[in-house]
Protein backbone atom coordinates (compact mmCIF):
# COMPACT_ATOMS: atom_id res chain seq x y z
CA UNK A 1 0.00 0.00 0.00
CA UNK A 2 2.86 2.23 0.88
CA UNK A 3 4.42 1.82 -2.51
CA UNK A 4 1.48 3.13 -3.94
CA UNK A 5 0.45 5.90 -2.22
CA UNK A 6 4.40 6.79 -2.75
CA UNK A 7 3.31 6.28 -6.66
CA UNK A 8 0.57 8.65 -6.42
CA UNK A 9 2.41 11.39 -4.46
CA UNK A 10 5.54 11.01 -7.08
CA UNK A 11 3.22 11.65 -10.00
CA UNK A 12 0.72 14.50 -8.53
CA UNK A 13 4.55 16.22 -7.61
CA UNK A 14 5.41 16.06 -11.11
CA UNK A 15 1.83 17.36 -12.48
CA UNK A 16 2.23 20.41 -10.08
CA UNK A 17 5.64 21.15 -11.39
CA UNK A 18 4.77 22.06 -14.94
CA UNK A 19 1.60 24.73 -14.99
CA UNK A 20 0.33 23.27 -18.15
CA UNK A 21 0.31 19.77 -16.83
CA UNK A 22 -1.37 21.07 -13.97
CA UNK A 23 -4.08 22.70 -15.68
CA UNK A 24 -4.40 19.63 -18.03
CA UNK A 25 -4.85 17.48 -15.08
CA UNK A 26 -7.16 19.31 -13.02
CA UNK A 27 -9.49 21.50 -16.21
CA UNK A 28 -12.18 19.05 -15.94
CA UNK A 29 -12.15 18.54 -12.27
CA UNK A 30 -15.21 20.66 -10.81
CA UNK A 31 -14.85 23.89 -8.44
CA UNK A 32 -16.22 21.86 -5.46
CA UNK A 33 -13.84 19.09 -5.26
CA UNK A 34 -10.86 21.29 -5.67
CA UNK A 35 -12.04 23.38 -2.83
CA UNK A 36 -12.77 20.26 -0.82
CA UNK A 37 -9.16 18.63 -1.75
CA UNK A 38 -7.55 22.48 -0.71
CA UNK A 39 -9.53 22.11 2.89
CA UNK A 40 -7.81 18.65 3.29
CA UNK A 41 -5.11 19.46 2.64
CA UNK A 42 -4.81 22.84 4.49
CA UNK A 43 -6.16 20.94 7.81
CA UNK A 44 -3.33 18.70 7.17
CA UNK A 45 -0.49 21.33 6.47
CA UNK A 46 -1.75 23.38 9.71
CA UNK A 47 -1.18 19.64 11.97
CA UNK A 48 2.38 19.01 10.23
CA UNK A 49 3.34 22.63 10.82
CA UNK A 50 2.29 22.34 14.80
CA UNK A 51 4.26 18.74 14.95
CA UNK A 52 7.12 20.25 13.19
CA UNK A 53 7.35 23.12 15.39
CA UNK A 54 6.47 20.88 18.83
CA UNK A 55 9.80 18.71 17.51
CA UNK A 56 11.74 22.10 16.89
CA UNK A 57 10.78 22.94 20.65
CA UNK A 58 11.72 20.07 22.07
CA UNK A 59 15.00 19.66 20.50
CA UNK A 60 15.68 23.30 21.53
CA UNK A 61 14.64 22.25 25.17
CA UNK A 62 16.89 18.90 24.79
CA UNK A 63 19.98 21.72 23.70
CA UNK A 64 19.54 24.03 26.74
CA UNK A 65 19.82 20.57 29.19
CA UNK A 66 22.58 19.41 27.11
CA UNK A 67 24.15 22.85 26.96
CA UNK A 68 23.31 23.17 30.74
CA UNK A 69 25.13 19.90 31.90
CA UNK A 70 28.13 20.61 29.67
CA UNK A 71 28.49 24.04 31.05
CA UNK A 72 28.15 21.76 34.84
CA UNK A 73 30.03 19.24 34.47
CA UNK A 74 33.22 20.85 31.77
CA UNK A 75 32.41 18.38 28.85
CA UNK A 76 32.63 19.42 25.46
CA UNK A 77 30.84 18.74 22.69
CA UNK A 78 33.00 16.02 21.22
CA UNK A 79 33.22 13.90 25.05
CA UNK A 80 29.50 13.96 24.78
CA UNK A 81 29.48 12.77 21.13
CA UNK A 82 31.57 10.05 22.33
CA UNK A 83 29.59 9.40 25.35
CA UNK A 84 26.48 8.85 23.11
CA UNK A 85 27.86 6.61 20.84
CA UNK A 86 29.29 4.61 22.86
CA UNK A 87 25.97 4.29 25.01
CA UNK A 88 24.15 3.60 21.67
CA UNK A 89 22.80 -0.05 21.37
CA UNK A 90 24.43 -2.14 17.99
CA UNK A 91 22.34 -3.63 15.66
CA UNK A 92 22.32 -7.12 16.05
CA UNK A 93 22.33 -9.11 12.67
CA UNK A 94 18.45 -10.15 11.94
CA UNK A 95 19.50 -13.39 10.88
CA UNK A 96 22.82 -15.51 11.82
CA UNK A 97 24.07 -17.55 9.37
CA UNK A 98 23.92 -21.17 10.84
CA UNK A 99 27.31 -23.77 10.21
CA UNK A 100 26.70 -25.98 7.25
CA UNK A 101 26.27 -29.62 8.78
CA UNK A 102 28.84 -32.14 8.55
CA UNK A 103 28.26 -35.47 6.40
CA UNK A 104 28.76 -38.37 8.18
CA UNK A 105 30.48 -40.47 5.67
CA UNK A 106 34.14 -38.88 4.69
CA UNK A 107 33.59 -40.88 1.55
CA UNK A 108 31.87 -37.69 -0.20
CA UNK A 109 34.09 -35.56 -1.84
CA UNK A 110 32.63 -31.91 -0.28
CA UNK A 111 33.92 -29.88 -3.31
CA UNK A 112 32.33 -31.71 -5.89
CA UNK A 113 28.80 -32.34 -3.83
CA UNK A 114 28.57 -28.52 -3.82
CA UNK A 115 29.59 -27.65 -7.00
CA UNK A 116 27.14 -26.15 -9.37
CA UNK A 117 27.02 -24.85 -13.04
CA UNK A 118 25.39 -22.24 -14.46
CA UNK A 119 24.17 -22.01 -17.68
CA UNK A 120 24.33 -18.70 -19.99
CA UNK A 121 24.10 -17.31 -23.20
CA UNK A 122 22.19 -18.30 -26.18
CA UNK A 123 24.69 -21.18 -26.90
CA UNK A 124 24.03 -22.64 -23.31
CA UNK A 125 27.51 -22.20 -22.11
CA UNK A 126 28.78 -23.35 -18.92
CA UNK A 127 30.33 -21.68 -16.02
CA UNK A 128 31.49 -23.30 -12.35
CA UNK A 129 31.55 -20.32 -10.79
Amino acid sequence: MEVNQNNIIESLQKILKNKRQTHLSFQHIDLGTLQTIRKKLDVYIEQREKEEEEKNMALSEAKKVIDAMMEKTGLSRNDVAALISQSAPKKTPKRLRSEPKATETSEVNTSSATQKHYVYGDNHLSWDG
